[in-house]
Parts: C-alpha cells; structure tokens; sequence
C-alpha cells in the first residue's frame, strides 16, 4: 500500500504538453505529440481531451493535477496568451511542492532562454500588454513563473546546433521514459513487498526462450499491480508495447478476434482494417512487447 499522498493519487495522464496553438500546433508540437504515443504514453492534449462545454481553465488545472510530467514548449509567443500563463503557473506551483515531485521540462522553441529567464525581447512587450488588462498579482504571479522556467534545465531549438527536430524530438521521449520509470521505480519502493518480486520477474525476462510469464492467485493480492511495474520498468527498452488489462472479461464481451485486432492496431498506432498486413509490420518491428 503506498504510503504517501503522491504516490496514491490516481494519475490520469503522464504527460501534460503546454504550448501555444499558433506557433507549434502544427509542427513541432504535433510531431511531438505523436512520438510520445507511439511509445505507449497517455498525453493530455487540448484538442482531444476536452470536452465540449467544458471550462479551460477549470479543465487545465484538473489535467495538470492528474499527470506525473509537464513539458512546456515556450515559443515566441507563449507569454501573449493568457490561458498559457496561468498553465504555467500552475504547474510550476505543482513542481514547488515536495509531496507532488511533479516533474518539469522546457523545451526553448526558437526563443532564447534568457530572454525567457530575463524576460526580454518579445516577451517583455507581452507582459507589458497583460499588465494593462490583468490585475497586477496575476501578472506578478505569471512572471514569477515565466523566470523561473527560464532558469530550468531543457532543449534549445533554434540555436547554434544544426541538428534536425526530429532527434531533439528523440532526445525528449527518450527522457520522459527515463524520468517515468525513475518515478515509478520510487513510487514501488512504498509498495509492500513488490520490489522483490518485481526483481525475480525481470530476472525471468531477460532469460533466453521465455515468451509468456503467468502470474497466479487470488484476486486483490496485487497481481495487476505487479505486472504494471515491470512492464513500466521494461517497456522503454522496446520499440513499441502495451499493457492490456482484463483480457478475460474483454473476450467474453468482444470476441478473441475482435480483441486480437484492437492489440495489434494499438501496437502499431493503426485504425484495424480487414486484411491489413500487421503480422509483418510487426516482424519489421526491432522490439515488441505485450502485457
């Protein structure tokens, strides 16, 4: 049983990525996007997640509140938006709590991060507008955060290195992954006796010939619990996996066939068409993992 409020608290997503629509939406943050699904994780996304008649703001910070990592891909124009800088504000107050070890990555896209630090350049004339409109300790507070951010370790894109987006795009989901599995390895540690047998399990794995392990005994003892954490604990290491639960009860209401061709499909991030070829786009696949 976890043992702190944290770690207890049920986490809907496990990345929340801020940005503003105008400059990122459709390049670098969509590309983003995409590649962080494809390694299986669940990203809280404006346009997918909310709902109609929803409040924003209201349904940003619940988000926020419910994801492990946020990052936030500051553009030229991310100060200009309000919504943008309660966002930030909000999940720099999530990252200041010790209880929450809310992680926090900025990516500097096309801007310099002093002038995010400093807030210089465009960002002044930003801020500058928001004080004529908003009473002055939102703005304080936006500052506060928008320095604060700038002062964070991250990615600058943009700069002097002329590498392609794509591997800085690499370089971010391959972090994420790590720093995940980091907190899901702090988090098993208040688990009662999981380390141990999460340990025997890995052992298991990396042995030659073995495809399926099964785990057996009576409900509630902590079996799903124990499988999510090694497959967190492995899956970064493959090309593409998930974790499907109540296989039974879904086989029963669907049909293995139908249940079979929801596996695949999600494997590949493809909609399920008749006669679709996935047994061999998976054989081009280095690394697949199911459990």
């Amino acid at each position: 049983m976890a043992s702190s409020s944290s770690s207890s608290r049920q986490m809907k997503h496990q990345v929340f990525l801020s940005f503003i629509g105008e400059d990122t939406r459709l390049n670098f943050t969509v590309h983003l996007l995409q590649a962080l699904k494809d390694k299986g994780l669940n990203v809280f996304f404006d346009e997918e997640k909310l709902e109609k008649g929803e409040e924003l703001s209201h349904a940003l910070s619940q988000a926020i509140a419910a994801s492990y990592l946020s990052i936030l891909v500051l553009s030229k124009d991310y100060a200009s938006s309000q919504s943008c800088l309660a966002e930030l504000s909000d999940i720099m107050d999530r990252k200041r709590k010790p209880t929450d070890k809310h992680i926090v990555l900025p990516i500097f896209y096309h801007v310099d991060p002093s002038d995010v630090r400093n807030i210089g350049g465009t960002f002044k004339t930003s801020f500058e507008e928001h004080e004529s409109k908003r009473p002055i300790e939102d703005v304080k507070r936006w500052k506060a955060a928008f320095a604060e951010i700038g002062a964070s370790k991250g990615w600058h894109i943009g700069g002097k290195s002329d590498r392609f987006e794509t591997e800085y795009i690499k370089d971010v989901v391959e972090y994420v992954l790590k720093k995940l599995n980091s907190n899901c390895r702090s988090v098993s540690e208040e688990l009662v006796g999981i380390d141990d047998q999460k340990k025997k399990l890995l052992v298991l794995i990396e042995q030659s010939g073995i495809h399926v392990i099964g785990l057996w005994g009576m409900s509630g003892i902590g079996k799903t619990t124990l499988a999510d954490a090694v497959y967190k604990e492995v899956s970064p290491k493959f090309e593409c996996s998930l974790f499907l639960q109540n296989i039974s009860e879904k086989i029963k209401k669907q049909g293995s066939e139908s249940l079979r061709n929801e596996l695949l499909s999600k494997l590949l991030n493809n909609t399920p068409s008749i006669g679709y070829p996935y047994h061999e786009r998976l054989n081009n696949k280095k690394n697949t993992s199911c459990l």
